[in-house]
């Protein structure tokens, strides 16, 4: 019972303000229950504090075997727990660590950094000491931080399964739209047939297959609008202002006064010709994979190491294959026929193409992402 000893006795000390920053959260809480969990807080090959990362340091490391570390955890002050989420994945990311928590000594959240969405879809459990009974604070501690829970593995599958239990409807939602979007740009038999046996029982007549392919053609899949059950985006205005274009046929630059409807995050979806902004100068794109490659290709001349990050984001990943890998073979392992379809990057990198342009936007996204910028500030997809 040591440990939801430790537990109680560490809430009451927190509701009383005992630790009012992260070095007393540290030594007075974390360390103490990593000691009561298993964990040898006295080896520094075992509970690494100051782990470098590559990217930065993180606060501890449990590592099994010792010095290679499993689970990375960050300290914060009091309320700030949350503030440090993008931090933690990027260290988990330099390191291949599949989970990490972050506390603030009352709140504790576990992460599976490898999966997919946005910080909050990665996150498994969020545990506050104030609003579970002892009990159940220490046994979500064992179920995963118990040092011979994680020596076997059982912890990290644990929190696979929740985590994919719980959000297989959510996954499932996610999906629909990209679907949506192949079936409309690639024809989808079984939508253009769907669409001929509905017409054919509304009127008698069943239209011709080229008559509702150059239906389908005319849909913007680019945009939301046709998805079914969504609703139309919210558009903002952005007033007039002066936009030095550069072109990347290497034209001379030319000022033009130009407004631009964007969606809610200041971006408007890719399409198949179209104009992005990236640090305050505008390039044209004739395509959805043009715009792509040549945004990673930016980005990865400032920064050696970028593509590299970018091959152990979640999101450069499908479900089978990367979409960023050093050979053609690692971007389509089970189909060989597709290996052309790619691009090459600085560094030797290459780029996987047979992909559609939900994809390609996810991916610029997440390349955003790594390299620390803004999307949809310092990088603007017109469409």
């Amino acid at each position: 019972m040591a440990l939801e000893q430790t537990i109680a006795e560490v809430t009451g000390r927190l509701r009383q303000g005992k630790f009012p920053n992260e070095q007393s959260i540290s030594q007075g809480i974390v360390l103490r229950i990593f000691q009561e969990l298993g964990w040898d807080t006295w080896d520094p090959t075992v509970v690494w504090p100051e782990y470098q990362t590559g990217g930065g340091r993180a606060d501890f490391a449990l590592c099994c075997p010792p010095s290679k570390p499993a689970i990375f955890t960050e300290v914060k002050q009091p309320g700030k727990a949350e503030d440090a989420v993008k931090q933690a994945l990027e260290y988990a990311f330099h390191c291949g660590v599949p989970f990490i928590v972050l506390t603030d000594g009352r709140t504790w959240s576990f992460y599976l950094p490898a999966e997919q969405g946005d910080y909050e879809d990665r996150r498994v459990y969020k545990l506050d000491l104030y609003e579970r009974p002892v009990e159940e604070a220490a046994e979500i501690f064992r179920r995963y931080l118990e040092r011979g829970r994680v020596e076997s593995g059982q912890a990290l599958e644990d929190a696979r399964n929740e985590y994919r239990s719980r959000n297989r409807r959510m996954q499932a939602k996610n999906a629909i739209e990209e679907v949506w979007r192949d079936m409309l740009e690639k024809r989808d038999e079984q939508l253009v047939e769907l669409v001929r046996s509905a017409v054919e029982n509304k009127i008698g007549v069943r239209p011709e297959l080229e008559d509702v392919n150059e239906f389908l053609s005319r849909l913007d899949i680019g945009h939301t609008n046709f998805i079914p059950g969504e609703p139309s985006p919210r558009k903002l205005q952005v007033e007039d202002s002066e936009i030095a274009l550069s072109r990347p046929s290497g034209s001379h630059p030319r000022k033009a006064r130009r407004k631009q409807q964007v969606e809610d995050s200041e971006v408007a979806p890719l399409s198949r010709r179209g104009a992005f902004i990236f640090m305050g100068k505008e390039y044209n794109y004739n395509n959805a994979k043009e715009a792509m490659v040549s945004i990673l290709t930016m980005l990865a001349k400032n920064d050696a190491s970028f593509l590299q990050r970018c091959s152990q984001h979640p999101d450069f990943q499908g479900r089978k294959r990367s979409y960023v890998a050093r050979t053609p073979k690692e971007l389509y392992p089970d189909r060989p026929e597709l290996r052309s379809e790619r691009e090459a990057l600085p560094g030797g990198w290459f780029v996987g193409t047979n992909l559609n342009n939900a994809v390609k936007m996810k991916i610029i996204k997440a390349a955003c992402e790594v390299a620390g910028i803004k999307f949809g500030k310092d990088l603007v997809i017109l469409g």
